[in-house]
Order: C-alpha cells, then sequence, then structure tokens
C-alpha cells in the first residue's frame, strides 16, 4: 500500500506536539480504561461504528445494550435491521449504524469465513490497514484504532478530538483537510512510536472533557499557557486571556510520566 503524498508541518509544529503531550500527560496519565476501547479486534471495529457522533458515556451504555441484547456477532448479522437499531437507539443515528454494522459483519464473514477478524494479528501493520480500510466504514482513523487497541501496535490514529485540538493549539491550519491520508500519516511520523498510544489517550479525554467542538473550556485548560485559541469563539477566548492576565491559572509541566 502505498503512502500518499508527504504532508509537512509548518515551522515549530513539532514543538509544540511535543509540549502539548507534556501537559496532557500530567494532567490525565493516559486513563485508558475510560474510553473502553476493545482487546477483540472485531468488537473494537464495532465499537468505533458506534461511537460516531456520541460522548464516552453514551457510547458505553450504547455498547452494553447492544451485547446483553445479542449473544454473540452472529445473531446481530442475521437479526432484523429494526431489532438491531433499537438496541443501539440510546447512541443516535441508529438505523445508519445498524445498517453499517451489518455490512461490516458480513464482510468480516466473506473476507474470514467467521465473525472474526482475528486473522489480523497474522499480519504487518501495512497489509492490516489495508484489510480493515477496506471493509464499511472504517476509515485510516478506524483502522489504526483496531490496530493500537486490538492489536498493540505502535500506530497513532487521528481521530475528530486530536483533530480539533490540534487545529486550536496551531499545529495544524484552518485549511488542514482531515480526509486527506497525507495528514495522518504525517501525525504519525511526527509523535514518537513510544508516545502514540498514551498521547492519543490524552487527547481523546482532553477533547471530551475540556476542549469541547462547541464550547470549550479554555479558561480551565491545562494546555492554555501554550495554545492561541485558533477558530475558539471570541468570547470564550477572552475570558480564557482575562483570567490568564489575572494569574488566576498557573500551569505547570510535569515530566514525572513522560519519558524521552
Amino acid at each position: 500500500m502505498g503512502r500518499a503524498i508527504q504532508f509537512r508541518l509548518h515551522r515549530g509544529a513539532r514543538s509544540a506536539i511535543e509540549q502539548l503531550d507534556l501537559l496532557l500527560d500530567d494532567a490525565y496519565g493516559a486513563p485508558e480504561a475510560d474510553l473502553d476501547n476493545k482487546d477483540d479486534p472485531l468488537d473494537e471495529a464495532v465499537y468505533i461504528v458506534l461511537s460516531f457522533q456520541t460522548n464516552l458515556e453514551r457510547l458505553k451504555l450504547v455498547w452494553e445494550k447492544l451485547r446483553s441484547t445479542f449473544p454473540d456477532w452472529e445473531h446481530v448479522a442475521k437479526a432484523p435491521l429494526c431489532h438491531v437499531a433499537e438496541a443501539i437507539r440510546i447512541g443516535g443515528l441508529q438505523e445508519q449504524k445498524a445498517r453499517t454494522i451489518r455490512k461490516l459483519l458480513e464482510t468480516a464473514k466473506e473476507a474470514t469465513g467467521t465473525y472474526s477478524l482475528d486473522v489480523l494479528r497474522d499480519m504487518d501493520n501495512e497489509n492490516a490497514e489495508r484489510f480493515l480500510t477496506r471493509l464499511p466504514s472504517l476509515s485510516w482513523k478506524a483502522a489504526r484504532c483496531v490496530l493500537l487497541y486490538s492489536l498493540g501496535r505502535d500506530v497513532f490514529p487521528v481521530d475528530g478530538n486530536t483533530f480539533r485540538i490540534f487545529k486550536r493549539v496551531g499545529v495544524l491550519d484552518g485549511k488542514s483537510v482531515y480526509r486527506r491520508r497525507g495528514l495522518h500519516d504525517g501525525l504519525q511520523d511526527a509523535v514518537g512510536a513510544a508516545r502514540r498510544k498514551a498521547f492519543h489517550i490524552n487527547l481523546v479525554v482532553h477533547g471530551q472533557r475540556t476542549c469541547l467542538p462547541r464550547r470549550p473550556r479554555c479558561s480551565i485548560c491545562t494546555a492554555r499557557s501554550i495554545c492561541p485559541m485558533c477558530g475558539v469563539p471570541a468570547d470564550i477566548m477572552s475570558h480564557a486571556r482575562a483570567d490568564s492576565n489575572s494569574g488566576s491559572h498557573a500551569v505547570q509541566i510535569s515530566r514525572k510520566r513522560v519519558h524521552a
């Protein structure tokens, strides 16, 4: 699988990434259990489909409801779509997600002969990613989440939280396009292999708790000392800067969790 045209980070971006990694790890410490990703690759693939446009709290609830309603993936694949949609209703977009999950399971069965993706365990990263991105609705980000969490590979998924945070902190400019393979590859290359998993976890948690899509909580952000707040609403930016000027929020960087 050939790589896309090389994505070039602007001058200073790598330094910003390193500083952001330090700050977020100091604040969160990579709480992997909070994300509830799955050890089984097919479980993880379905979990990613369910995660679309929902938060972690609802995602965990909808996963539990789906798994308690159907004993295994074969029953999900053979159940009426309306029953699958009803089981995942709490997560929103239930009809769309039910159809996607059905197609995903059917394609996995056709490719492997069973409702499993364990064949990936014997593939290298490149072939496993190629296999995964040929499955319905699995992007580079989704494929790399499966590789990272289910297969223990040192990849760096760029999800919506990561993309949003990197734009606000100035690592990416406002014209960056999420759906470009080169961007995903370039950002992965910019993060050291040993830090990819922890940094990804911290970015997801930060995006869910603080750097929210519409109303980010910049005044209490642990990365505020390095963040130019690009694209943040003016009122939130003004309030955060006022707090900073008053000295009410000091940021300390601890390196105790991050090793060079």
